[in-house]
């Protein structure tokens, strides 16, 4: 994925400067790189809320097993 923006980005001229106005503008007037965006932004959710599930996994395990524990 981060392979085809950055090759999208290069061919539309982006990337090069510093700064997010002239980015930006370009971002919108792109479809592609609209559609990307958007991609990318449902791939950012679901992974994100992947690792916040496997957090709180672990978590749930570690109480559960630090309460079998006999000191």
């Amino acid at each position: 994925m981060m392979m085809k923006r950055y090759k999208l980005e290069k061919d539309l001229g982006m990337g090069s400067e510093v700064g997010h106005s002239k980015n930006k503008e370009l971002a919108k007037r792109s479809p592609a790189l609209v559609a990307m965006n958007r991609k990318f932004r449902m791939i950012h959710v679901v992974s994100s809320l992947a690792s916040l599930m496997s957090f709180g996994s672990l978590a749930m395990h570690s109480w559960y097993l630090s309460s079998k524990l006999n000191l």
